[in-house]
């Protein structure tokens, strides 16, 4: 048989892989019997010298490249690190020149921690630099309010504030990199067990812990502050050493309590609900709707021990009236909750009786 060099050309890649057809192959090997051009072709085809080469080449010149960003990385971070060591030279001196304590000097230091934490350390760290900003973040920060507190009460204030500062700030932290952090230190390996297959309600617990705490400082502070109003020329105390009493604690923790349903609800739904995604979109859907609509009768309840449904106010053919129009935008969130629910939740159960 006699074929063109161009056309076995074209089926040595195919041969060598071992993918072509039989007749191909035995075309590709009489052919190869009486062509040394051919024959040269197919050896050169099965060197990889000048892949691994090139391979080992780009490996090489990436490493390089990674190191040289690295080490830039590290002066400049070193650099700004000294730059910051300035003012705090300075203050430390100025404080003990002025015959001061280091009172004042901490809140400086603790102050450019607090700026290092997010400028210098994403330079210094190569890896988990995102964990290990966001933890010298929070440790910096809480330095910070730590040493103002501690001046406020050198001075003669009421360094209790500290608590009232921190523990929101780290709720509001939690809500935000919770998340994240489970995640990540998940991957790490460090978190195992059941806490690494229930990561979300790991998640969603922190931050219900935290929300407590803040409702608890909050009422320990207050709880030891004595306000006095001026009425009539003289002084009142409003609130004394146990003033708040259930005053604070009953509505707090039970709005807060209740507030909480909603989250947890839609996220018990949608984690644990053992249903297509219809169907929990449809009950998402109608809790909310229910939820949004009953959530200010159970607050007012709460606060005034009166329960009034504002959907007995409801008329949707009067628009005059504040009261009736509140009413009547409560009934139709309540009634587009249920009817766009109610779709969700039909078109689940057909999809879920077809399958």
């Amino acid at each position: 048989m006699n074929i063109s060099c161009d056309i076995i050309m074209d089926l040595l890649p195919l041969y060598y892989d071992g993918v072509c057809n039989e007749n191909s192959r035995k075309a590709v090997e009489e052919h190869l019997t009486e062509c040394d051009k051919c024959k040269n072709v197919l050896e050169k085809t099965g060197n990889n010298t000048i892949d691994n080469f090139l391979k080992k080449e780009r490996e090489e010149v990436v490493a390089h490249h990674a190191k040289a960003v690295k080490r830039k990385s590290l002066i400049v971070g070193i650099s700004i690190a000294s730059v910051m060591a300035i003012p705090v030279l300075i203050t430390l001196i100025v404080n003990l020149a002025t015959g001061h304590a280091l009172d004042w000097f901490f809140i400086v230091l603790t102050s450019l921690m607090t700026l290092a934490s997010l400028t210098v350390v994403p330079l210094i760290f190569e890896k988990e630099k995102r964990l290990w900003t966001l933890g010298s973040f929070t440790a910096s920060l809480t330095l910070l309010l730590l040493s103002c507190s501690v001046y406020d009460a050198y001075t003669g204030g009421d360094g209790l504030w500290f608590f009232v500062a921190i523990v929101p700030v780290f709720f509001g932290l939690s809500v935000l990199f919770a998340p994240f952090v489970i995640k990540r230190l998940h991957a790490l390996g460090i978190l195992t067990g059941f806490a690494a297959r229930h990561k979300g309600l790991l998640a969603m617990s922190v931050d219900t812990i935290l929300l407590y705490a803040v409702i608890a400082v909050i009422g320990l502070f207050a709880q030891n502050k004595t306000i006095v109003m001026q009425e009539a020329e003289r002084a009142v105390v409003v609130y004394g050493q146990n003033g708040l009493g259930l005053d604070y604690w009953r509505p707090a923790l039970l709005i807060t309590s209740l507030s909480l349903l909603f989250p947890w609800g839609l996220f018990l739904i949608i984690r644990y609900l053992k249903a297509n995604s219809f169907i929990r979109a449809g009950i998402c859907v109608i809790f909310s709707g229910l939820f949004l609509t009953m959530i200010e009768n159970m607050i007012n309840w709460i606060l005034e021990g009166v329960l009034r449904f504002q959907f007995r106010n409801a008329n949707l053919l009067v628009w005059n009236s504040n009261s009736v129009i509140d009413a009547n935008i409560w009934l139709l969130i309540f009634l587009s909750g249920c009817v766009i629910g109610g779709v969700l939740l039909g078109v689940g159960l057909l999809r879920k009786k077809k399958s």
